[in-house]
């Protein structure tokens, strides 16, 4: 998971101050900094000994979808709820915005997750000498999620 997927995720809901409506709160995956998959990249265009490689990028710690909210929340300073929603609402809502079989495919893989640790690999930080947390993305991109001003 790229961290990024959040501002297309949550940040309609938490800008507009509203709860971000998920399912699977306790899958956990282990979202990755764009700006380390674009510097792993950009090492391996310049570094022969990367070229071909099978490097799996995830970031470094494996957090749960209500954490990773939660994490945006203590970004802005602010509390933003989290509410499970189904499985078959989550298609409702999604319906228009995104092909069912990608739908489908979020939902078996988050399903799967519940309960168990995402997959965390130390490539990011074996290549970079450290890898971003989500923390720090929310951190740095909080204005994105910050409510519009009344």
């Amino acid at each position: 998971m790229l961290a990024s997927n959040a501002l297309a995720w949550w940040a309609p809901a938490i800008r507009a101050g509203q709860a971000v409506r998920w399912p699977y709160g306790t899958a956990e995956t282990a979202p990755v900094d764009d700006r380390d998959v674009a510097d792993v990249v950009a090492r391996a265009l310049y570094d022969p000994d990367l070229a071909g490689g099978d490097h799996v990028l995830t970031g470094p710690e494996s957090m749960t979808q209500a954490a990773q909210v939660r994490a945006v929340g203590e970004a802005l300073g602010l509390p933003v709820p989290f509410e499970e929603i189904t499985p078959e609402e989550f298609r409702r809502v999604s319906e228009g915005s995104a092909p069912g079989a990608v739908v489908d495919m979020l939902l078996g893989a988050w399903n799967a997750a519940v309960g168990r640790p995402a997959h965390v690999t130390t490539a990011v930080a074996d290549l970079l000498g450290e890898a971003r947390t989500f923390r720090r993305w929310a951190a740095d991109h909080a204005a994105a999620f910050r409510p519009a001003a009344s």
